[in-house]
């Protein structure tokens, strides 16, 4: 179950950046070893130093990964990334299915209406955490007639909670 918090866009912009900051230079670092290391014990093997070259990155990305994975995820220093990141993979979800969603909200499908009001309410949130104003005002009309809907049938506008198990209904249609 995702729930949708409220942060700081300021914050969140500078929290991500530094956390992007730190994994690619953790990334450089062990991306140039893996890679050199690569080429000096396995030039004798292969004559293509290209090749070796990006097979030595792509195994420091792939340690990199790991390491992120397991020891830094639960840092302090990774909380708004991870949550971005979090939010847009459940934005995902529901945009894989939104023409569905979308037909059934216009036939009044309570579960629908509920998950499209998750979507809008996530996307107006990440589009002011990335400052993408443009992209607010384009979503604006359509947020508006449905929030009228839902208070006309008489439904909790305040749909923060998302379960990507939501849309399984609507991915079959």
């Amino acid at each position: 179950m995702f729930q949708l918090q409220q942060i700081d866009p300021t914050f969140y912009r500078k929290q991500t950046r530094n956390a992007t900051l730190k994994v690619m230079a953790m990334f450089i670092v062990i991306g140039m070893i893996t890679a050199t290391t690569t080429v000096k014990y396995l030039s004798p093997y292969n004559s293509n130093m290209i090749f070796l070259n990006l097979f030595g990155a792509a195994i420091g990305l792939v340690i990199t990964a790991l390491i992120v994975n397991v020891f830094f995820k639960d840092k302090p220093w990774m909380t708004e990334a991870i949550y971005g990141w979090r939010l847009k993979r459940n934005l995902l979800h529901i945009t894989n299915v939104i023409d569905t969603i979308k037909a059934k909200a216009d036939e009044n499908d309570v579960e629908a209406l509920k998950i499209l009001r998750f979507y809008h309410l996530g996307l107006t949130q990440m589009h002011q955490l990335d400052d993408n104003s443009h992209e607010l005002i384009n979503l604006k009309a359509e947020k508006e007639q449905l929030v009228q809907k839902l208070i006309n049938l008489g439904i909790d506008i305040e749909q923060t909670q998302f379960d990507p198990k939501q849309v399984a209904p609507y991915k079959s249609q």
